[in-house]
């Protein structure tokens, strides 16, 4: 069914279409994906060229093998994460949004939606994906980071457990203007290799990064006064003046 090149601004009307399998919505006015979910025969969806900001919500369609939503408003490719529920989409074209000049939006994309085989029109190589889990393995996930937060925002939590967790890097350094209330942080039994990823946390009292793979301890804030007992197996407590 196709609907392109028209002033449709909202996805409504379609309740009835249950076996539909290809349905073309590009070149319209569409800012919200809505109304979907009952196509569970869907198996291509299109939705390039419209006013799309957010992927959230996006229905979990058990057949859905393509889908086109490039050229529309998604700023962030963390948008893409709404997308790894489907587990048949192998087609993705995302091109042409914001986030698609950051150099790496590829490898990121291909390190959530792994079964994808072709991404914006060009084939994923075998070194392609291996670059996609060698860069964001390890890394620490919004997903995570909100199980472990059990509820609490990051702007209250003062005590939070992150170890055993297979992290070996965080995406941005842990500081105060994220953390500002955190007193304690666990990063035990991980595979970090280095602290440097841990920026001034003048609140911070106790850093625990026992079981780690730390082979040299490099301080990352000068007024940092160190207590640690050993490489192997380090227990590192931060005291402030």
């Amino acid at each position: 069914m196709n609907f392109e090149k028209n002033k449709i601004t909202k996805i409504e009307g379609l309740d009835t279409l249950l076996y539909l399998k290809k349905l073309e919505l590009g070149k319209n006015k569409i800012n919200v994906i809505e109304n979907l979910s009952h196509l569970e025969s869907l198996n291509q969806l299109s939705l390039e060229d419209n006013e799309i900001h957010t992927l959230a919500n996006f229905p979990i369609f058990k057949n859905l093998m393509e889908l086109y939503v490039g050229n529309n408003y998604i700023e962030n490719v963390k948008e893409v994460r709404h997308l790894t529920d489907l587990p048949k989409l192998i087609i993705l074209d995302i091109s042409g949004n914001p986030f698609t000049k950051e150099s790496n939006y590829r490898i990121f994309i291909l390190f959530y939606i792994k079964k994808l085989k072709v991404l914006d029109g060009i084939s994923i190589e075998a070194s392609e994906a291996q670059l996609a889990r060698e860069t964001f393995t390890g890394r620490l996930s919004d997903e995570v980071l909100e199980t472990r937060l059990n509820g609490v925002t990051a702007a209250e939590v003062r005590v939070l457990d992150l170890s055993n967790c297979k992290l070996r890097d965080f995406d941005d350094m842990f500081t105060s203007q994220k953390f500002p209330q955190l007193r304690e942080l666990n990063v035990g039994n991980n595979l970090f290799q280095t602290m440097r990823c841990i920026g001034h946390m003048p609140h911070l009292r106790l850093l625990n990064m026992t079981g780690n793979k730390i082979d040299s301890l490099v301080i990352p804030n000068t007024n940092i006064l160190e207590n640690k007992r050993g490489l192997n197996g380090l227990l590192v407590s931060f005291f402030w003046n």
